[in-house]
């Protein structure tokens, strides 16, 4: 992604106070901080809305079901593999 567009996308984010809406500070630094990281790794164009909206639904589900930011962010990244599975006991069940 181009440095300007790259930049554009990370003042929207910065600016749009709707997308940390209900948040803690210390969660809402957490959650921009993580879809900056996801801006900054993409190298395509669109990403950019797809990774905002990404972030609103993360915002909406922990202020409404008041679930921590950060197991938010590991589920999802659980979910496209970026995290290694939980070893033991702990282990979730598999279909």
């Amino acid at each position: 992604m181009k440095p300007s567009t790259l930049e554009r996308l990370i003042d929207q984010l910065l600016e749009d106070e709707a997308l940390t809406r209900g948040l803690p500070e210390a969660e809402a630094q957490e959650l921009l901080t993580w879809l900056i990281a996801l801006l900054e790794e993409s190298e395509d164009e669109p990403e950019g809305a797809h990774v905002r909206a990404l972030g609103k639904r993360v915002a909406k589900l922990a202020a409404r079901h008041r679930v921590p930011v950060e197991e938010l962010i590991e589920l999802v990244e659980l979910a496209w593999g970026d995290l290694p599975e939980p070893e033991g006991e702990d282990r979730p069940l598999s279909a």
